[in-house]
């Protein structure tokens, strides 16, 4: 800096500070350019570093997907959300994938659907068939896709199967009621856990068809945020033990009355009263 007007206007001690200061205004980088991706045909502009899955959000394509929730980390083991993308010999995973510029997406080609039913049909291998009693039902993740890409009969007739993989419940505390027979894996109570909860109680034992969740040591969960499994959990594996049996999604009728007992009344914090067709009150956290 030779300019003799900074050097007359300014003392020595300021000197240093502005150049500094210059420095680091020169340094700032612009914004990344975004990336233009054709899902279905449809053209959008994205960030660097934004999935498939995002992508197809943005345009108002929903991809299926079981492991993957936009507040946990991404684990993408259910193969669910395999789509296709063009030049690509495999489908890929929607949800873990970052797109790139140019990329042609297509989210209901034969391959994309192919892999579906393929990925459906080998978590419906062990899944029970007892969605007549399970409280999911009506409002699972896994019936509603089963009726998208399942098939209406099972092509697993071996001679040697001895029966569907059986799983003993957890005990995992009075609120989370377990039927770990019916859990695909996701991984969904693990994750939060350990990200939002704060506790690593959660995790899996085993490999394969012999994998099981639930905690390691025979013990309760004691998180006062253990709660949210039961919503987390896209299938009837945790269910809340409180409201088993009580009513059934088409049943209900939901209020949102405001919380007398919080002192903000926040959306989070409203008790959902739902009204049975028989007349009957039950009560239900949302």
């Amino acid at each position: 800096m030779s300019n003799p007007f900074l050097k007359s206007k300014f003392p020595k001690a300021v000197l240093p500070w502005l150049i500094q200061k210059s420095k680091n205004v020169t340094a700032v980088q612009a914004k990344p350019k975004k990336l233009e991706v054709f899902i279905d045909d449809k053209p959008v502009l994205v960030d660097p570093g934004t999935t498939v899955l995002q992508a197809a959000a943005m345009v108002g394509v929903e991809i299926p997907r079981f492991c993957y929730h936009e507040r946990l980390s991404i684990a993408g083991n259910c193969r669910m959300c395999l789509v296709e993308v063009e030049k690509s010999p495999k489908p890929v995973a929607a949800c873990a994938m970052p797109v790139m510029n140019g990329w042609r997406v297509k989210t209901n080609s034969d391959m994309t659907k192919k892999a579906r039913e393929g990925v459906m049909e080998f978590l419906l291998i062990n899944h029970p068939l007892d969605c007549p009693i399970c409280d999911q039902g009506g409002e699972c993740d896994l019936q509603d896709e089963s009726m998208a890409f399942g098939s209406d009969r099972s092509r697993f007739q071996d001679i040697y199967y001895t029966g569907k993989r059986a799983v003993e419940d957890k005990n995992i505390g009075p609120l989370v009621k377990t039927i770990m027979t019916r859990c695909i894996h996701c991984t969904r109570c693990i994750r939060f856990g350990s990200e939002i909860a704060g506790v690593d109680d959660l995790g899996t034992t085993g490999r394969g068809s012999d994998m099981q969740v639930g905690t390691y040591v025979e013990k309760m969960l004691e998180s006062e945020l253990s709660g949210n499994i039961i919503d987390l959990c896209p299938v009837g594996a945790l269910t809340s033990n409180p409201y088993a049996f009580t009513a059934r999604p088409w049943e209900r009728e939901k209020q949102n009355p405001v919380d007398v007992l919080g002192c903000f009344g926040l959306p989070h914090y409203l008790l959902a009263l739902e009204l049975r067709s028989d007349g009957k009150f039950c009560l239900r956290f949302e």
